[in-house]
């Protein structure tokens, strides 16, 4: 029997919350997979709130000693001893106990094989192998006082990648587990979304590291580029047209992976488009009202009722927008406090960045568009995400978004925005509720929403006979989610305290 559904992404759709891939079980992916009935969909669980730190464990435990704020000369001695001790208890499980390296292999292979801060080249590039070496290099004595799991990139590649190998698939990639899985018996419906993490480092840094100004860095060739030089260049913005060769390279491997398919499978592969690094909310718009300016932008959406174009001729035109942006972009627990030196994006930076994205994204339509016409026949599908996103944006929306939620949502209180998460101090929910406290990657909710944008894609393929209205079971998915219904007061010490605003921000970048 087809497998019906393989999962290749980066950090959300391997379900990172809060500064830790811990919550696969949550991602969306999950939950169409128990829609679809896959019983045997297989993903990591990840143990100790996952790598590298999960902030919401943090807050909770400082929360349970210290209650809803940190005061007085007493209080703060504690607050560190726990985070430490905290820290020492994810560093001696993962870097010498049941997570390490020798000990976290699965027998059984995954079926999402994601992995957080992967770009477009890891999903041919990256092998256990690979992860291994660089771990066994970097791997010190000890614990550090305020220490983070060395490598914990390349640890969490090594599980994911490693798990169900047997010598020969230790140099497996992302692509080699979906041919893997695909020659062994079939996969009907593959996601594949990756390239937020060729841009998203410029708001980690808040610096813009790019490719190539002409776009020519790999125009020998993507894969004479080994993942040592990528490493040390640390560029954290592709070029359009740098972004556009790697894309192709990747995508041409799994049209190939996926044309040679010896179970005669009805596959589909749905594809989804990158979100602008302007909607999370890490960043915040600061600025005087009359520094704020309707940028005129273009962008392409993908066609809903065509999501799966059969050439270029097919897609949309571009469309010229107007576009709301402020002055400043620092982190948002410094907005308040903003003043020049704070560190942050201006506007030609972070508007630059934006159209990259923008520019990425209709060359995925193009690549998409010219693969279905190549072989004659819809197997590609684009999940427009990004447009997605951004009409739930509220600043971008001017405070009026555009989405159409589904219609759980429409009495739900307190209601959700994409603001960052914020709580009184008696534990009410003030804002937020869609991105997590690393103000980067979704809530279990906002990967429900992921989750009823992909199924929207996937009825129009014939991938799924449901009503997608009613597909979600949003009563769980709000269940699960710990920050909405288990709201965090302590949190209101973030804004109060300036060095732990600091500390946080690092272990965020980190």
């Amino acid at each position: 029997m087809a497998l019906k559904l393989f999962t290749i992404g980066d950090s959300i759709s391997q379900g990172f919350m809060s500064g830790a891939g811990a919550r696969t079980d949550l991602s969306y992916s999950t939950i169409i997979a128990e829609i679809l009935e896959e019983k045997n969909y297989r993903y990591p669980l990840w143990d100790k709130g996952g790598l590298p730190l999960n902030i919401e464990v943090v807050f909770r435990k400082l929360q349970k000693r210290l209650g809803q704020d940190i005061s007085g000369i007493f209080e703060w001695p504690i607050a560190i001893s726990l985070i430490n001790n905290y820290l020492d208890e994810i560093e001696d499980y993962y870097e010498r106990g049941e997570g390490s390296l020798e000990n976290c292999i699965s027998k059984e292979p995954f079926h999402n094989v994601s992995v957080r801060g992967f770009d477009v080249s890891n999903a041919w590039q990256v092998t256990p192998k690979i992860s291994k070496e660089y771990v066994e290099k970097s791997e010190k004595k000890g614990d550090n006082f305020f220490g983070m799991v060395d490598e914990s990139l390349l640890r969490t590649s090594y599980r994911v990648l490693a798990s169900g190998t047997k010598n020969a698939k230790d140099n497996f990639t992302q692509l080699d587990w979906l041919d893997h899985h695909h020659q062994e018996q079939g996969v009907e419906n593959t996601f594949l979304w990756l390239g937020a993490n060729n841009a998203l480092g410029t708001v980690l840094d808040l610096e813009v590291r790019q490719t190539s100004n002409d776009g020519t860095k790999f125009k020998t060739g993507p894969e004479n580029v080994s993942f040592e030089e990528r490493r040390k260049e640390n560029c954290n913005l592709w070029h359009p047209d740098d972004f556009r060769v790697e894309y192709q390279f990747m995508f041409d491997k799994v049209v190939k992976i996926l044309e040679n398919n010896p179970h005669n499978v009805d596959y589909k592969v749905f594809i989804g488009t990158i979100p602008l690094v302007t909607i999370c909310p890490l960043v915040k718009a600061v600025g005087e009202s009359s520094d704020r300016e309707d940028i005129k932008v273009t962008s392409w959406k993908v066609n809903t009722a065509n999501p799966a174009p059969m050439g270029i001729e097919e897609l949309n035109k571009g469309e010229e927008e107007p576009v709301f942006y402020a002055k400043y972009y620092p982190y948002f627990v410094f907005a308040d406090n903003f003043d020049i030196n704070t560190p942050h994006l201006n506007r030609n930076q972070i508007v630059h960045i934006d159209n990259c994205i923008r520019m990425y994204n209709r060359i995925i339509q193009e690549i998409v568009a010219e693969a279905n016409k190549k072989i004659g026949a819809k197997r590609f599908y684009l999940v427009d995400l990004s447009t997605a996103l951004s009409s739930m944006a509220v600043k971008r929306n001017h405070h009026n978004p555009t989405y159409e939620y589904p219609d759980y949502f429409r009495f739900i209180y307190p209601t959700i925005d994409t603001r960052y998460y914020g709580t009184t101090r008696d534990g009410q929910i003030k804002a937020g509720g869609l991105f997590s406290l690393d103000g980067v990657h979704p809530t279990a909710i906002g990967q429900g929403l992921i989750a009823y944008e992909f199924l929207k894609v996937m009825k129009v393929a014939g991938s799924f006979k449901g009503i997608v209205q009613n597909a979600v079971p949003w009563k769980k998915v709000f269940e699960n989610d710990t920050l909405y219904n288990q709201p965090i007061g302590l949190l209101g010490e973030l804004y109060d305290n300036a060095n732990f605003k600091k500390w946080l921000i690092k272990k965020i970048k980190n």
